[in-house]
């Protein structure tokens, strides 16, 4: 068998995960990757994950119609809160990643800004668009190394980590989820492959979506 190294090494060779037996989505091999900016290196263990961010017309076909903000088939399916998302990937034998398995598929073993260098191009993400254009269908811009498409762009994405926090004035929890990756409506700063917001996980926004992990 290859070693994690080894396959590794190959991913970055090519820009299509071609090891996958999944049928739509990348492996991922374990390994040591840095969170963020820090140079602490954090072991993941190897994990699947979607090519694309789950569309319309997936999502329709698992959970029945849903009144989606933006409409397109091969759009992103969004006004979808947490629980929601979580619902759909448990129903079809998945889950959703959590945030360092996110953020390790979006690197893809790079250490730039972006997944694609040190400075925002149109040609591999959508954003700084107006809100009434809205989002676009999935895999039209170009993919990471590891064949992921839109993890910069297009929509948030809902991860499982948690980020609860009590009000300072009530003392209530809020109960809230990590979101990755920046979205069409957003500037250039918040696609990169570490960007992150915490929403509560009861949110319904037309520029939040998900993905898929295994």
């Amino acid at each position: 068998m290859m070693n994690s190294t080894l396959i590794l090494a190959l991913f970055l060779l090519f820009p299509v995960n071609v090891y996958s037996k999944e049928s739509g989505m990348a492996f991922i091999p374990a390994g040591k990757f840095s969170i963020g900016t820090s140079t602490n290196l954090i072991h993941i263990d190897d994990f699947y994950i979607d090519k694309t961010e789950i569309t319309q017309i997936k999502f329709k076909e698992v959970m029945g119609d849903t009144n989606f903000f933006f409409k397109g088939n091969n759009h992103p399916a969004e006004q979808i809160n947490w629980y929601k998302a979580q619902a759909y990937c448990k129903r079809i034998g998945k889950r959703l990643p959590n945030e360092l398995e996110w953020e390790k598929a979006a690197k893809a073993g790079t250490k730039t800004k972006y997944y694609w260098g040190t400075k925002p191009d149109a040609d591999y993400a959508w954003y700084g668009g107006d809100y009434d254009l809205g989002h676009h269908p999935v895999a039209k811009k170009k993919p990471n190394k590891f064949g992921l498409f839109d993890t910069s762009g297009n929509v948030w994405e809902w991860t499982s980590t948690i980020d609860n926090s009590s009000s300072k004035y009530s003392g209530e929890t809020h109960y809230k989820r990590v979101v990755k990756g920046g979205s069409f409506n957003v500037s250039a700063n918040l696609i990169t492959s570490m960007s992150s917001l915490s929403l509560h996980a009861k949110n319904r926004l037309f520029n939040v979506g998900f993905r898929c992990a295994k």
